[in-house]
């Protein structure tokens, strides 16, 4: 196999890696909103952050727009599941 092929190949393959890991943590935010989110309105507000130390601890930080609600968007641009 030539040198351009093997770059290629893991080039492509660090592509898919990165693509397989973003859609986990999709998911994993997706998930730690489903479960917090008590009242199903698709926000996390301080009072149902509670029981979730490291939500709570960054909760200012997470909301961007200062609403005082953790949205889908803030919660995944936040990367809380990584670390």
């Amino acid at each position: 196999m030539n040198t351009y092929r093997k770059t290629a190949i893991i080039g492509l393959s660090v592509i898919a890696l990165q693509a397989i890991t973003s859609l986990a943590n999709v998911s994993a935010q997706e998930s730690l909103l489903t479960t917090l989110d008590k009242d199903q309105d698709g926000l996390i507000s301080l009072k149902e952050a509670a029981g979730h130390q490291k939500l709570i601890d960054n909760f200012n930080v997470i909301d961007v727009n200062e609403d005082g609600y953790i949205s889908m968007d803030e919660l995944v641009a936040s990367d809380l599941t990584k670390g």
